[in-house]
């Protein structure tokens, strides 16, 4: 079915064409055969075959303006046929004629048109040796002198040759022509592809220059205010011989220039340690993971991998930095005593979804897109050490690479944070496509 189905198909250009010499061979059909009968009063004809052939070729011409979709796809066939069963036609009553040249030159014209109009290799050899056939046989089997036959066949066959030589160069151009299309539509398609990623690129971009600019004006402008205050104050004590109040203030803005210090490398952090590397070797992320599972378990930290994790095509230090800050949230903010967490992959059709879940405290519903938004803590005992930058900077990896970050969680029943890798980025463009199966199997 799929070898006729092609064999069917026609461009809109193709239909065009076929629908207008159909449509002029049906009055073309009929003012012929009224022209020979005037010229031959003794004609044979087939009783009422010119005005059904008129009234066929009429209705054939007429169809594609009902149904174009179906044209497309099967209209080959029926110009095939119906330009079939006219040259027989025409062959047969050449025959009753005896070959007469006046039926034999509009036989000849039939016959090469209905060649040039075939879209398929197969139709213009069957159409060619039916055809042929059909006149040796009626040349044989008629009373025509011998000497008759070879001149015959031998035009006939040198319009087939000719013919079919055209056409030939013209279906192998039209073939040649649709693979250079695909290839034209899958660059373009490719490029779509690029744009899109671009653009989310710029989107990714303009947010973080929102990001930083609330930063500048609100986080950073905040340790710096206090930082002006706490010296007016020291000033002040040092004036006034305070200097248990001023050692205090001095503590304290020591403790504002820390919490800068940690803002700007929490910046430095997020605006430079996420570019874009070109990875050229698959990554096992077992050894990655078993290693960091190694260096953060203690007495009361239990870390554990559940499932085996795949090889991907994925920058070392990035994918270690994602895997680092979300398995130190789950350690940091983690009011059990015991600390369990674990780490798993899920495969699904076209992505690889990772999780790392905890015990922790959780996470109310409405602070889940604020929690991957710079310098946004949401604990209420503040972790010293943490910059509000980690998840951020998860999302921002995770972004680059084509996926998505997401969390689950319920306030004092755990967090599980979901990041999905897509595998047409993180595998497929492994050695241009060429990935074998143990490479893509999981560890």
């Amino acid at each position: 079915m799929g070898i006729l189905g092609n064999m069917g198909k026609m461009d809109d250009f193709e239909i065009s064409n076929s629908k207008l010499i159909l449509l002029l061979m049906a009055p073309g059909l009929w003012i012929y055969s009224m022209i020979i009968g005037i010229v031959h009063v003794d004609r044979i004809e087939v009783p009422y075959g010119r005005e059904v052939f008129s009234l066929f070729f009429f209705l054939v011409a007429l169809f594609p303006g009902l149904n174009k979709l179906w044209c497309r796809q099967n209209y080959g066939h029926v110009v095939f046929f119906s330009l079939l069963l006219f040259a027989h036609y025409l062959i047969y009553t050449l025959s009753l004629n005896a070959f007469g040249l006046d039926y034999l030159l509009g036989t000849y014209i039939v016959l090469f048109g209905g060649i040039l109009l075939q879209t398929n290799r197969m139709y213009v050899i069957v159409f060619t040796l039916t055809t042929f056939v059909h006149m040796a046989l009626g040349l044989w089997l008629g009373d025509i002198p011998a000497s008759v036959h070879s001149p015959i066949l031998l035009s006939l066959a040198t319009i087939f040759l000719f013919s079919f030589f055209i056409q030939n160069g013209f279906l192998r151009y039209k073939l040649e022509l649709k693979k250079a299309n695909l290839g034209l539509k899958s660059e373009v398609e490719q490029r779509n592809l690029d744009l899109e990623k671009r653009a989310k690129e710029l989107a990714h971009k303009n947010r973080d220059l929102e990001e930083f600019a609330f930063v500048v004006s609100h986080d950073m402008k905040r340790p710096l205010r206090n930082v002006h205050s706490l010296a007016a104050w020291v000033k002040d004590d040092l004036k006034k011989g305070s200097l248990a109040s001023a050692g205090d203030n001095l503590t304290l803005l020591m403790d504002q220039v820390a919490q800068m210090d940690v803002l700007i490398d929490g910046i430095l952090q997020y605006s430079l340690g996420v570019d874009n590397k070109k990875v050229t070797r698959l990554l096992d992320l077992n050894t990655l993971v078993d290693t960091m599972v190694q260096a953060n378990s203690a007495s009361n930290i239990h870390i554990i991998k559940d499932s085996a994790l795949p090889r991907l095509l994925v920058d070392k230090a990035q994918i270690l930095q994602v895997f680092q800050n979300l398995i130190q949230n789950a350690i940091k903010y983690n009011d059990k005593p015991e600390v369990l967490i674990h780490i798993g992959v899920i495969d699904e059709v076209d992505r690889f979804k990772f999780y790392v879940s905890d015990n922790g405290e959780g996470i109310s519903s409405e602070h889940f897109d604020r929690i991957f938004k710079l310098f946004q803590k949401l604990n209420t005992h503040p972790v010293q050490d943490s910059s509000g930058i980690g998840l951020a900077v998860v999302q921002k990896i995770i972004g680059k690479m084509g996926g998505e970050v997401w969390v689950e969680s319920e306030l004092g029943e755990g967090s599980t944070f979901y990041f999905s890798l897509y595998k047409r980025d993180v595998i497929n463009g492994f050695e241009a496509g060429k990935v074998s199966e143990s490479a893509l199997a999981l560890s």
